[in-house]
């Protein structure tokens, strides 16, 4: 009875003492099964290195752990959503992590919108920002932050006379399209073809002829499925080739080089994280990684989705809150955050930019440095 009314006391004062301890549960939804797979692989294996490292310093809240929940999307929209609503629903998380795929993160944060705070780790189409949603924020650069450097890359370096153009029928595939053309204009580049393919399609071969018939200097491939990646560029090299060959920007992962079977050598790339040179916050991210996960390298999929939970949880605690979104969202905005790639800062949209572009060239197993940008 002592005990009991002890409990009641502390309550009725404001206290906390008899549920202090309750974990704050964060639900990741991830592409665990499915033509993704290979990105929910990779994400699980960041997130569960930002659990390990939250939870040894305390956790957060004055004490609270850190307790991660997960559920599959499957590569589809109508998989992402109902993941999303049994995390809030059943699971009642105090946070959702969703966001490999742009066209699935647009079904996804509709479900979010004005209701629990989404943090959108790797997918890239602008359109999903633009929604104005407060609570929602994306880790990763947008589509056009990346394309912007990638093609004054490929125009005002690579200086090809002529580019064919394929990629699936995205929102991704639009916004990286549309700023190709911004970029082509005024210069000496000429876009000869352009075709684009639904989800469904798995042979390439009659675009591949249509395309290597404008007879373009470089081709250029946006397509954001590791295994449909493979396949296309397996498709490329049985009909000769190209003299260059590009791929999107953010897309380029182990998980679609290593079944290429070669078929993707030399093909140039971007992204906003390479282990190669990597020194400070990021070489101490890697060794950690490393030795968490057997000596595998982590890539930016991993990367982005540690810095999620990792601000997720930062920001809750600096707020002093787990549920008052208003709140934790101001913080985000209002506060600059360390990371392994440096400091982020959001803007009122939302959006965070890598303090670093890396141009990259597919090389052996891996992507290897060509060159680095400062995003400004």
């Amino acid at each position: 009875m002592k005990v009991a009314a002890t409990i009641l006391a502390s309550v009725l004062a404001g206290g906390t003492t008899a549920f202090a301890q309750d974990p704050v549960k964060i639900g990741l939804v991830l592409p665990l099964t499915g033509p993704t797979a290979g990105y929910g692989k990779d994400g699980k294996m960041g997130a569960e290195l930002a659990l390990e490292e939250i939870n040894g310093a305390g956790g957060i809240l004055g004490g609270r752990q850190i307790e991660l929940m997960y559920d599959d999307e499957k590569g589809t929209p109508q998989d992402g959503v109902a993941a999303v609503q049994k995390l809030m629903t059943q699971g009642r998380v105090k946070a959702i992590i969703a966001g490999m795929n742009s066209s699935i993160t647009l079904a996804e944060s509709a479900i979010t919108k004005n209701k629990i705070l989404h943090v959108n780790p790797g997918a890239q189409a602008d359109a999903i920002t633009e929604q104005g949603s407060p609570w929602l924020f994306q880790v990763n650069n947008t589509a056009s932050t990346n394309s912007t450097i990638f093609h004054k890359y490929l125009i005002g370096t690579l200086k090809p006379k002529t580019i064919a153009y394929m990629g699936e029928n995205t929102e991704f595939n639009k916004a990286v399209l549309e700023n190709l053309k911004r970029a082509l204009e005024g210069s000496g580049t000429k876009l000869v073809e352009i075709a684009n393919y639904d989800a469904s399609t798995t042979d390439f071969t009659s675009i591949i002829t249509r395309l290597k018939a404008a007879n373009p200097e470089m081709m250029y491939v946006v397509d954001a499925y590791p295994a449909r990646t493979a396949q296309i560029w397996k498709q490329i090299r049985q009909q000769g080739g190209f003299p260059m060959e590009a791929h999107s920007t953010g897309t380029v992962q182990a998980s679609a080089i290593v079944p290429a079977e070669g078929a993707m050598e030399g093909v140039v790339t971007g992204d906003i994280f390479i282990a190669e040179g990597a020194a400070g916050e990021m070489a101490d991210f890697i060794k950690k990684f490393r030795a968490k996960n057997n000596n595998v390298d982590p890539n930016k999929v991993s990367l982005v989705v540690y810095e999620a939970v990792k601000l997720i949880a930062a920001a809750m605690d600096k707020a002093g809150t787990d549920s008052n979104y208003d709140l934790i969202s101001k913080t985000i905005r209002d506060n600059v955050w360390k990371t392994p790639r440096g400091s982020l800062s959001f803007d009122a949209k939302g959006r965070a930019k890598a303090p670093y572009f890396y141009i990259q060239v597919v090389k052996g197993k891996d992507v290897a440095l060509r060159e680095s940008f400062e995003v400004k």
